[in-house]
């Protein structure tokens, strides 16, 4: 397996659910502050609506993202995709729901 691909697939691994809240947060943080800095540039009011719609429309998508997964996790389907990127159960979950189904 080519370098490349070995830090990939170990950064794919390296994503847990636990990590999705934070960064879905981080993600609607960053564009709000982007949304923010851009909207100062830009002062057409056409501009500023755009912005709002695009950061808010994207804060939406990211948020639904993270409720998808933690869904998924909720209910013990201990896999998902988190925008293509495979995300894993923590080993606390899956022994929790490993517990219930015996």
């Amino acid at each position: 397996m080519p370098r490349g691909q070995a830090i990939v697939s170990a950064m794919h691994e390296a994503l847990q659910s636990g990590d999705i809240t934070k960064i879905g947060i981080g993600v609607i943080i960053g564009l709000v502050v982007i949304g923010f800095l851009l909207s100062m540039i830009i002062t057409a009011v056409v501009g500023r609506i755009i912005i709002l719609v695009a950061v808010v429309g994207l804060g939406i998508w990211v948020w639904q993202q993270r409720t998808s997964i933690k869904d998924d996790i909720d209910n013990c389907h201990l896999s998902g995709s988190f925008f293509g990127f495979h995300v894993s159960a923590p080993a606390s979950v899956v022994a929790h729901c490993n517990s219930l189904h015996k």
